[in-house]
């Protein structure tokens, strides 16, 4: 958690030039998810999860003409705005993988997918899940362009969920 909460402040420091202030974080038994906007990266090995760009409309309205001309792609064109998003989350997923391999986990990245508008179980037996919640911040402009919601669920070892399914039995 702490990992991928100081990675995401400084990607968007670095790459955007955007405060990304985390407002809360912790667990949470949440039983699924669903955002307007939303893009998943699994990745396994070692450890097993996935992690959730999740942010609202408004959010993604402000924030994808920036990551846009980061990446040098023209916003307009007609479909290209779930594909900026992914690239995104999937350039800051490889950082947090990188970290892991670097804590010696051995870890590679899935495909990430696009699960904007649907809704995504979680399930609590297999997974442990946090949430972080940041507010993203120009401080030049002194604009607020919204939250975001990163979403961390971790496969829960296999000792872990037979004992915890035998007590609750």
């Amino acid at each position: 958690i702490l990992t991928l909460s100081r990675i995401c402040q400084e990607y968007f420091k670095d790459n955007l030039y955007l405060n990304a202030e985390k407002e809360a974080f912790g667990p949470s038994r949440n039983e699924g998810l669903c955002y307007e906007s939303c893009s998943c990266i699994g990745f396994e090995g070692d450890i097993n999860g996935h992690i959730y760009f999740c942010m609202d409309g408004y959010t993604k309205l402000k924030l994808l003409p920036r990551i846009a001309e980061r990446y040098q792609i023209d916003p307009t064109m007609r479909g290209m705005a779930s594909s900026v998003i992914l690239e995104f989350s999937n350039q800051m997923t490889s950082i947090v993988v990188d970290e892991l391999r670097d804590g010696g986990y051995e870890t590679r990245l899935m495909p990430p997918e696009d699960l904007s508008h649907k809704l995504i179980p979680v399930d609590a037996d297999r997974f442990r899940q946090y949430i972080l919640i940041f507010f993203l911040r120009d401080r030049r402009e002194r604009r607020y362009l919204g939250r975001m919601y990163l979403v961390l669920t971790m496969e829960k070892y296999p000792e872990l969920r037979t004992d915890s399914a035998e007590t609750t039995a």
